[in-house]
């Protein structure tokens, strides 16, 4: 893994603050960890439906302190006569994988922006682009080619005006956790593993995706116990559960999942799953343990899958069916854009080149 990008310069900021100023007593700028406090309190007084979860202190320097893939950066507005925050938009590091033509790989630093919010009183006044702009602006200084998110339908719109492009949106599967339904999906549960629950991953199985992935996808972020412990149990707003299945003795796959509810019902969200060519079996075994042990779930959800056939077939085989998307409440859709220019600049990959999952953005 590239090593963390060093602290944004100073002198970079300021001459993106002054690109980007405004005449109207707004300033846009990046918060200092002094303003981690006075986020968390707009995010928690925003009014209901407008935020999924309030953006806290300790989320936000997660976010873009803690982050094993370097430093990240938030977007603020302030009124400066008043001193409120007007917005706040993430901005944090990740990595992408790219297959060339002839095998090599190669690993590209990219960006999420995610929690994206404006009050109501600042909008209709172009703060989100304002603070669209100063991100992006930042991020092309920084030599950084891509940016994507996976955004509500509300700001959505907002980003393609922008130029970004929609790569597509992702399967959407559901499993009934019924009893018997997994025999009518696969026959006899998968013999001879055992399931091992952990607060962590370890470097065993830091390998397993990129040997898995087949030449149908051609970008993909890696999977290494570094990344994964950062993004699932070091995460501070929720609760994942790690699950190691073994065979003959040795790990041969991962499963990570969260117990949410959504819309009523109690589901086991699959965040996150690796095994020797993306194994049916390794994934049963995994799921059904969990749906065995803490608080029953009626459901079972998973999404992508889009450029590694074997995950959907892993995934049928498991129970699980494609749900169509006329059907769905909110579609996943994927939505981003290249920055910069020349050798720079990445452009998003197409959907059904790319292999995603809930691991590659910050929902679940």
């Amino acid at each position: 893994m590239s090593g963390p990008r060093p602290a944004i310069d100073p002198a970079v900021v300021r001459e993106v603050e002054a690109r980007c100023r405004r005449d109207d007593g707004i300033r846009i700028t990046i918060a200092a960890p002094d303003d981690y406090a006075d986020i968390e309190a707009v995010s928690r007084g925003a009014a209901a439906g407008e935020v999924m979860s309030p953006l806290t202190a300790e989320l936000t320097a997660w976010f873009v302190d803690r982050n094993p893939c370097g430093q990240g950066f938030v977007v603020i507005a302030r009124d400066v006569e008043s001193g409120q925050i007007a917005g706040h938009f993430v901005f944090y590091p990740w990595l992408l994988r790219r297959r060339a033509a002839d095998g090599a790989i190669d690993e590209l630093p990219v960006f999420l922006h995610v929690r994206l919010w404006v009050d109501g009183g600042f909008r209709r006044r172009g703060v989100f682009l304002s603070m669209t702009t100063f991100g992006v602006e930042l991020l092309r200084r920084m030599g950084i080619g891509l940016v994507y998110t996976v955004p509500n339908p509300r700001s959505a719109a907002g980003f393609l005006k922008l130029g970004e492009e929609h790569a597509g949106d992702l399967p959407f599967w559901v499993r009934p956790l019924l009893p018997g339904w997994g025999w009518l999906a696969g026959g006899r549960p998968p013999r001879g593993m055992e399931v091992e629950r952990r607060p962590e991953l370890d470097e065993r199985l830091d390998g397993v995706a990129d040997r898995s992935l087949p030449p149908t996808v051609a970008f993909w972020s890696p999977r290494r116990a570094t990344l994964l412990n950062w993004r699932y149990p070091r995460r501070p707003d929720g609760d994942y559960e790690i699950r190691y299945v073994h065979r003959a003795g040795r790990p041969v796959g991962y499963l990570v999942t969260r117990r949410m509810r959504i819309k009523g019902l109690r589901t086991l969200v699959i965040c996150d799953f690796g095994s020797e060519q993306l194994d049916a079996a390794v994934l049963r075994a995994g799921l059904e343990d969990a749906a065995r042990s803490g608080e029953r779930a009626e459901i079972a959800i998973a999404m992508g899958g889009n450029a590694a056939p074997d995950l959907r077939r892993a995934l049928r085989r498991t129970g699980f069916i494609p749900c169509p998307r006329a059907l769905l409440p909110q579609p996943v859709a994927v939505i981003g854009g290249g920055i910069g220019d020349g050798d720079q600049r990445l452009d998003l990959p197409a959907i059904d080149r790319w292999h995603l999952t809930p691991c590659d953005w910050d929902v679940f």
